[in-house]
């Protein structure tokens, strides 16, 4: 459908036109097709201009057509936004939301609008129809009548938008999972936080960059205490070699609780011992409690 403006009329009145134009669209009438013989009363009907132009497949009303003229270029363009301006919840479509994705993001739905593409005289007679002179309410820029007629932010612009999002979050995140590399194993974690099972029960393992996997935290642990015990017993050793008791050639480094006493002679004195000068102590030996008891 065409609407003609030429300036006679305020922009008010021209828009006013548009809701008329969607409750004529509204209109639905019996449908005769036999496909639809075995469906019930309330599927028989069909929005009238579905009859009128079977061929139209897009989402939404037919387009109408405003063409305006008999005004300088400026007034004209300002005369086509304050159409659009007015006459905005005709074509602007239902917004429309997916909870799960998690943004403020969205689409419009244009199973109710009406799409209104607009133009002046001038341009049609120096382009023609099919040229780039078609401006599309709720766009911007002019385009052939075939682009001007395509739903502006519709759900495919939203789904390119989304799979970009996801595309970004996901080489973000093996990003961040690729610094959290084992440096001992190489493994690459999926999450960087997770649960694990060990001797103290279920931990929450987070790893850190430069850090390791639970199972090679553990060994390492596991290997750093039996190194810790093997350096303790090696001391042990060489203490005992170096110092052992003269009557049981027992270690006297501190193993069994054992304490080292030096006399001068080998008889077991009083309370009070008498402990020799450092010169004589190679000659006498060294005691532990063995001696005593």
């Amino acid at each position: 459908m065409v609407e003609v403006d030429r300036s006679t009329v305020t922009p008010a009145d021209v828009a006013a036109k548009f809701p008329r134009y969607r409750e004529l669209f509204r209109v639905r009438v019996r449908d005769n097709d036999p496909a639809r013989s075995g469906q019930e009363p309330a599927d028989h009907t069909v929005h009238w201009w579905r009859r009128t132009w079977p061929g139209h497949t897009r989402a939404g009303y037919p387009p109408v057509a405003l063409v305006v003229t008999d005004a300088g270029p400026l007034a004209l363009a300002g005369r086509q936004q304050a159409v659009a301006d007015l006459s905005a919840d005709c074509w602007r479509g239902r917004w429309c939301r997916e909870v799960r994705d998690y943004n403020d993001d969205g689409w419009r739905e244009y199973d109710d609008a009406v799409p209104i593409v607009a133009t002046t005289l001038e341009l049609l007679a120096e382009h023609g129809p099919l040229g780039p002179v078609w401006w599309r309410f709720g766009r911007s820029g002019r385009h052939s009548l075939v682009e001007a007629l395509e739903n502006p932010n519709n759900r495919t612009a939203y789904d390119l938008r989304q799979a970009a999002r996801e595309d970004e979050e996901h080489k973000a995140h093996q990003e961040l999972m690729d610094s959290l590399v084992c440096i001992d194993c190489g493994d690459v974690p999926e999450e960087e936080s997770t649960w694990e099972y060990g001797r103290q029960g279920q931990v929450e393992w987070t790893r850190r960059p430069g850090g390791r996997c639970r199972p090679c935290h553990q060994d390492r642990e596991e290997r750093l205490e039996r190194e810790a015990e093997e350096q303790l017993e090696a001391a042990r050793t060489a203490n005992a070699a170096l110092r052992p008791c003269w009557t049981c050639r027992g270690s006297i480094g501190g193993g069994g609780g054992r304490r080292a006493r030096s006399w001068s002679c080998g008889r077991r004195p009083g309370r009070t011992g008498w402990s020799a000068p450092s010169a004589y102590r190679p000659a006498m030996g060294w005691r532990c409690r063995c001696g005593f008891g």
